[in-house]
């Protein structure tokens, strides 16, 4: 009897799960939500799926009776998503455990404090990698190679980057309290460290690099990344600005909605920037430009990009290929180019499903393949050198002679 109750319970939750996808589902580029999508509900019957539930319930209503040590219902679901998920081969479909969550929900809503540090492993520690200029760790004094021990004296040792990620981060003007380890003092010290709004800084680098020639560097496609190009642009149109230089080297992608408006800075009004297709009806949609601000048609546009360079970047970088409007300069894109629909399992655990894929206005597929630049230039060899890519882009701007 307990079996069948459990079974029944089983085939509900799961039945449930599927039916409750369309107001559930969110959509992404990448990191947070590109672009917005409501799947339609699913129908078991409609998919012959009511056998495959019963099938499931049988077996994990016999593991959690049967096997020998003691098993969790909730554990054992988890672990048959997970299995699922890596049976398509897709990896950026994935199971996200409750940890997770929590943070890829502070990173979709954009509403998080922390102290602007990168992190990365060093040993059983976690130590900080890099710190974002004018951040509150910038201001505490905080170094990079700064070992992180505790937090709020609690020991960092053996924890994963997402958890102590998650502890640095909290309600903006409140501090954290951190012991650190550091090369050059011989013990180890505790510093607080007030958490403050993160903003990411899109434009990273926009200046006249010849009297005629500008260069303009996008890190990421954030929130506010087309108020920034727009204002750098103004800038450097004010500044005799004829010919551009874009670097997207590293800009691994972001908010789908951003390249589009991008893309409408250098093209005409109503041209297509990307087509994404899928097999839910809400999620196909074709993106044109919508041109309220529009640079010159006559300024030379070269655009850099590297392996690093990927999603919402090469989109852009295949739109402005197709429509002949900018030369790529570097090497062979990542090709990141799909929506990945985060679907709630659960108040504490979701999935993350591949559900559409971005082709180039002319129909070229991205994702797995990447974008081909038009001239291929060597990246800057380890350890520094020159920057053979952005040398190039100066040397095919100067031979026209617009220097």
């Amino acid at each position: 009897m307990a079996r069948r109750i459990f079974a029944r319970l089983i085939f509900t939750g799961v039945f449930l799960s599927l039916t409750g996808f369309s107001g559930n589902a969110r959509a992404e580029a990448d990191n947070p939500a590109a672009s917005q999508g409501e799947a339609p509900a699913v129908t078991p019957e409609d998919e012959g799926l009511v056998p495959e539930f019963k099938l499931f319930a049988r077996a994990i209503g016999a593991v959690h009776e049967a096997y020998v040590g003691d098993v969790k219902p909730r554990q054992l679901l988890y672990e048959a998503v997970k299995g699922m998920l890596a049976s398509l081969g897709d990896k950026y479909s994935q199971f996200i455990d409750p940890q997770l969550y929590e943070l890829l929900k502070i990173h979709m809503s954009g509403a998080y404090a922390g102290i602007g540090a990168v992190l990365e492993m060093v040993g059983d520690f976690p130590a900080i990698r890099d710190i974002k200029p004018e951040s509150a760790a910038h201001k505490a004094g905080l170094l990079p190679g700064d070992k992180i021990l505790k937090i709020d004296g609690v020991s960092m040792e053996k924890k994963a980057i997402p958890e102590v990620a998650k502890l640095l981060r909290g309600e903006a003007d409140t501090a954290v309290k951190l012991t650190l380890e550091r090369f050059t003092v011989p013990q180890p010290f505790e510093v607080s460290v007030p958490r403050e709004k993160i903003v990411i800084e899109s434009v990273q680098d926009a200046k006249m690099i010849t009297q005629t020639i500008a260069y303009l560097r996008i890190a990421a496609f954030s929130e506010n990344t087309g108020t920034q190009v727009r204002r750098a642009l103004k800038d450097l149109t004010g500044k005799g600005m004829k010919s551009l230089i874009l670097d997207l080297r590293n800009n691994d992608g972001g908010l789908l909605p951003q390249a589009v408006k991008l893309a409408g800075f250098f093209l005409p009004p109503k041209q297509k920037v990307v087509n994404v297709t899928s097999k839910l009806v809400e999620q196909r949609k074709e993106h044109f430009t919508a041109g309220k601000y529009r640079v010159t048609e006559d300024l030379r546009l070269i655009i850099l990009v590297n392996h690093v360079t990927a999603s919402a970047s090469e989109i852009f970088s295949a739109c402005m290929q197709d429509h002949k409007r900018a030369r790529i300069l570097g090497t062979q894109t990542f090709g990141k180019a799909s929506v990945q629909s985060v679907v709630p399992l659960d108040d504490a655990s979701a999935m993350k499903l591949t559900t559409a894929r971005y082709l180039s206005p002319s129909g070229r597929a991205i994702d797995g393949v990447g974008i081909a630049p038009d001239e291929a230039v060597e990246e800057i060899p380890e350890g520094g050198g020159l920057d053979q890519a952005l040398l190039r882009a100066i040397a095919i701007l100067t031979e026209t002679g617009q220097s």
